[in-house]
């Protein structure tokens, strides 16, 4: 039976290694990728990511890989991050924020009938990879779709962004981050 795996991407260049080597070790599995990041701002910000990804995609998979996009809502996002907004930048914040993107994920993934869920959030060097692994292992157990993750290959991330000529964003996504 194949193994379905939705993957929830924040941006092109950190989905790269990430969906390279997930197709690499589960050659006979249906991978999707969820693109949901509520806390990109601007607008256009998020959606110049959006399309970077889709582009990124149908270079490199065609129609192999479906992409599916998560609702932007900014607003709902900054009313639950607002009131530990102080916390610093990979601070208490940064953990909430991890919370609604991988519940959300989860969701999908439960909808969509799928068998194991991860982040591409973990290849990056700033990312708490201990958190995440965490907050992944709790939503596994509630929902029942198996986690799994992994500290992705970042230096292999910057290879396949400069071949592919991905833009490649200065700031996390939030205002708060984009200020620091």
């Amino acid at each position: 039976m194949t193994e379905k795996i939705l993957l929830h991407a924040c941006c092109a260049p950190c989905t790269t290694a990430t969906l390279e080597k997930i197709l690499a070790d589960n050659p006979d599995s249906d991978v999707s990728v969820f693109y949901y990041n509520p806390n990109i701002s601007p607008a256009e910000e998020e959606e110049k990511r959006w399309s970077e990804l889709i582009r990124y995609i149908d270079t490199r998979y065609g129609n192999t890989v479906k992409v599916l996009r998560g609702k932007y809502d900014y607003d709902f996002w900054n009313s639950m991050i607002e009131p530990v907004s102080l916390s610093g930048e990979g601070g208490f914040r940064c953990r909430i924020c991890y919370y609604l993107r991988l519940l959300e994920s989860f969701k999908k993934a439960a909808e969509l009938g799928c068998d194991a869920v991860s982040t591409t959030l973990a290849i990056s060097p700033y990312k708490n990879f201990e958190w995440l692994n965490e907050i992944g292992k709790l939503l596994s157990e509630k929902f029942g779709i198996k986690w799994f993750l992994e500290r992705w290959d970042y230096k292999r991330s910057i290879e396949l962004s400069k071949e592919y000529g991905l833009y490649r964003q200065k700031y996390c996504g939030c205002d708060y981050s984009k200020k620091k």
